[in-house]
């Protein structure tokens, strides 16, 4: 994921900023409430694709 992309993407519901996961499979909001797939390469920032409160690698741990 281009680093100039993530700078400026928001989560849709939160307005706070995303982050990648460590796996590079979903951006997470800041608050880590809300995640998003990243499907061939493509963030899905929709409703109907988010997870709520998603586990991050660190907390699998």
């Amino acid at each position: 994921m281009d680093k100039k992309l993530l700078d400026i993407l928001v989560c849709p519901i939160s307005h706070k900023p995303l982050f990648l996961s460590k796996d590079n499979k979903y951006l997470i909001s800041a608050d880590q409430k809300y995640g998003y797939p990243i499907i061939n390469g493509i963030p899905h920032l929709t409703p109907d694709h988010v997870i709520d409160k998603p586990t991050t690698d660190d907390e699998a741990a």
